[in-house]
């Protein structure tokens, strides 16, 4: 009867605080469809897939689509505690880097930043998912915290499906040198209601089934965090080189 919502008054603090965890580690979302393709790391030039590291999987196409149900009362607490930091090793300075499922394709090296208010996905990442005749041109401009403007190519309305929920998310076309395929910023994580912890590394947002983890991609954070700062290095030097 707890589960259905009953006799919940009767619970003390710990006994809710222990029941919430309870749900978040055994009730999860309907598993979805295996991904049509995996996409790793695709910066890089030449024509050798393995230099590229695209690494594609032939599976069967996405089917199915769930519906994102809105709900206007949240009843579980999003929290962190000792558990969400197994694996890591402290201090530590790095991104949250996860990965998302995005149309029928697994992408991977997706940076999460509650600093950026737009979506922002790699033209080469829609080459390998075969969509450039869908894209919408459009310009955009962007402003960086440095002031330093950076226009957009076009844009493009794709499904991301995780936890079991599907949000039609707007993913701006960026063309720079960037460690990452793409970046989820403030409008997805707003509306997803969704809780980021760089700390934790993980990020947690509810569900009609409960609350929801994921987190970071292991061992990569760190190599990718190093690789952004090294991109911004280059694209310095490349300024100044137009400058003089």
């Amino acid at each position: 009867m707890l589960r259905q919502g009953y006799l919940k008054g009767l619970l003390s603090d710990w006994g809710k605080t222990n029941f919430t965890r309870g749900r978040e580690q055994h009730q999860g979302p309907p598993k979805p469809p295996s991904p049509a393709h995996t996409i790793h790391m695709i910066i890089g030039g030449g024509n050798d897939p393995s230099i590229n590291s695209a690494n594609f999987t032939t599976t069967h196409k996405l089917k199915q689509s769930i519906t994102h149900e809105w709900y206007d009362e949240l009843e579980e607490s999003i929290t962190f505690d000792k558990s969400d930091t197994n694996g890591l090793e402290f201090p530590h300075y790095d991104a949250l880097v996860i990965t998302l499922r995005i149309l029928d394709t697994d992408v991977r090296r997706i940076m999460v930043d509650v600093g950026s208010n737009a979506c922002i996905i790699h033209p080469r990442v829609l080459t390998q998912m075969k969509l450039d005749d869908k894209i919408v041109p459009r310009c955009i401009i962007l402003t960086c915290f440095n002031n330093a403007v950076e226009r957009t190519s076009g844009e493009m309305t794709l499904p991301v499906l995780v936890g079991g929920v599907t949000l039609e998310t707007t993913f701006h076309i960026m063309d720079q040198d960037t460690a990452y395929n793409a970046i989820i910023g403030r409008l997805w994580i707003h509306i997803m209601r969704a809780i980021p912890s760089s700390l934790y590394q993980i990020i947690k947002f509810p569900t009609p089934c409960g609350i929801f983890s994921i987190r970071r991609e292991r061992r990569i954070s760190r190599e990718y965090y190093r690789i952004a700062l090294d991109c911004t290095a280059t694209q310095q030097m490349r300024d100044r080189e137009k400058e003089a």
